[in-house]
């Protein structure tokens, strides 16, 4: 029989207190640079989200089954699922655990493409590149003279990259030596020193200045130059970066020749005179490099470094693109198993129903709306739940493991992709076992009762 809706309450306490404490972990530190209260902070949000589940359907059904629909199949799933609130629960704990883990995933992997796409567009905003094919330097005074002068060239950056050991304990950091005022390679900031310090001006990326603790305006000895002591420096801002995980500093150039005298680059970044060909300039600059330079140096354009880099990070994060597809069907499969286990059990349910004068077709109408019911709060539960996991990985577990920090995107075409598949897998799957539980005698499924 259509069971009575309880006078009892879910309990919503224990729930709450697992969320509650994931949410307190979540401001914890890194333990040795591993984001362990991130982990645990995600695996409590996510057990309190399972654990709210009886609560949660009923409060989100009450409010439906005051309304009159006129629709019996409709109003008798309203009951049986507010009057089961612990077989709703089975049946959503399933859908809630993978529907959040792919959704947290994917707002992770979305957040971090976008934030990538929109640094690359930021960072490599010159009109084309230069480089040495091994980083080597082969930029002299000279050659970079040469090149400054080419026709339909604006104005070139010259730059290059030196590793520096600030720490025995950690990674050599990049510093990075560019002129900072000049064209090519626009800092993307995310903060600023209020005034000038004391010496030379650094910019620091994200990774870098949570590696030394550093904060704009602050000392920042660095330990270059012709002198034994380190040279005196100050964050002047900190930039973001996803290139590189040991962090890098920028120095403008002119600090750089002035404490150390090389003025020797690897790489340029090259703005051109409005109207002017990439590919002539281009084909111009390798002309006008030295023979025994030509063929060590590579050319290209922002556009197909973007597409490059972007396709290399669609290469490392494949394989999360195939665990999110195979949680989307795991969750899937776990609602229709549930759900056909469900509805067989009631076989004698249907049986006493057909007694009173429902016909088949309105029972399966009926698990129809049960099915898409619970579709719909699976889908309500698991976008709240991913959303907050997502949440803790994009400003906790990804700055305590990477150092770096994205901003929250989205992906709502594939959050309605799930929920539209879910519903309708929920309401498919009711209908076929419900088919299949009605095609008995009700009379014969009723005597098993006797």
């Amino acid at each position: 029989m259509i069971p009575s809706i309880p006078r009892t309450r879910p309990l919503w306490l224990p729930a709450f207190a697992l969320i509650a404490a994931g949410a307190a972990f979540a401001f914890l530190p890194a333990v040795n640079r591993l984001p362990l209260f991130g982990y645990l902070a995600v695996t409590l949000v996510l057990a309190g989200g399972v654990a709210a589940m009886p609560w949660l359907a009923r409060a989100l059904l009450r409010p439906l089954a005051r309304i009159d629909t006129r629709m019996p199949a409709v109003e008798l799933a309203l009951r049986r699922l507010l009057g089961a609130p612990s077989q709703a629960a089975t049946a959503l704990g399933g859908i809630v655990a993978s529907t959040g883990l792919m959704i947290a995933m994917a707002v992770m992997v979305t957040s971090f493409r976008g934030s990538v796409e929109e640094w690359l567009e930021s960072f490599l905003s010159a009109d084309l590149y230069a480089a040495a094919a091994s980083n080597e330097p082969l930029f002299d005074p000279p050659v970079q003279q040469r090149l400054s002068s080419t026709p339909g060239v604006a104005s070139i950056a010259f730059s290059k990259s030196v590793p520096v050991v600030l720490d025995p304990e950690l990674p050599s950091v990049l510093l990075v030596v560019r002129p900072v005022a000049g064209a090519g390679y626009a800092l993307p900031l995310i903060e600023e020193a209020a005034a000038p310090g004391k010496g030379i001006p650094l910019w620091l990326s994200e990774p870098a200045a949570r590696l030394y603790g550093a904060r704009p305006g602050a000392p920042f000895p660095l330990p270059i130059g012709r002198s034994d002591k380190p040279a005196a420096a100050y964050v002047a801002g900190i930039w973001r970066d996803y290139a590189r995980q040991q962090g890098a500093i920028v120095i403008d150039s002119r600090d750089y020749v002035a404490l150390t005298g090389d003025q020797v680059r690897s790489e340029a970044a090259i703005e051109l005179l409005p109207g002017a060909s990439p590919a002539t300039v281009q084909a111009t600059l390798q002309k006008r490099l030295p023979e025994s330079l030509a063929a060590r140096v590579e050319f290209a354009q922002p556009g197909v470094l973007r597409r490059q880099a972007l396709a290399l990070f669609d290469r490392s994060f494949g394989i999360t693109y195939v665990l999110e597809a195979i949680a989307i069907l795991i969750g899937l499969a776990g609602v229709a198993a549930t759900i056909s286990a469900q509805t067989i059990a009631r076989i004698r349910e249907f049986g006493m129903l057909r007694h009173i004068g429902m016909t088949a077709r309105q029972i399966v109408a009926m698990l129809a709306s049960e099915g898409a019911l619970l579709g719909l709060i699976g889908i309500a539960a698991g976008c709240a739940v991913g959303l907050a996991l997502s949440q803790i990985l994009i400003h906790v577990v990804n700055p305590q493991s990477f150092n770096w920090t994205m901003e929250t995107r989205i992906p709502w075409l594939l959050l309605l992709s799930v929920a539209g598949a879910l519903v309708v897998t929920s309401a498919g799957t009711a209908m076929l076992a419900g088919r299949r539980a009605v095609s008995r005698n009700a009379v014969r499924a009723v005597s098993e009762d006797w």
